[in-house]
């Protein structure tokens, strides 16, 4: 893609609040620690306005509120013994 100008970056936002969020069933998701639709916005602006020999590959976009070793959505999986 590069001979024809073309570039590709993958934006890889955190939780986010969305009206999808609030649909999650049987999940209570700390709403302090979801991404602002803002935010992702912010990241895609700026891999929309690098330089022209620039090619962001990958933006990660997490809260900086949010450690790493809790998850936004708590994992739930059933014990195949239950």
């Amino acid at each position: 893609m590069r001979d024809y100008g073309v570039k590709v970056t993958s934006i890889l936002p955190g939780v986010t609040d969305t009206d999808l969020t609030g649909k999650l069933k049987e999940v209570t998701v700390d709403s302090s620690r979801l991404m602002t639709t803002e935010a992702i916005e912010n990241a895609l602006k700026f891999a929309l306005t690098v330089p022209a020999n620039v090619c962001p590959l990958e933006i990660a976009v997490i809260n900086q509120q949010t450690p790493w070793t809790q998850p936004v959505i708590p994992f739930k999986q059933d014990h195949p013994d239950k």
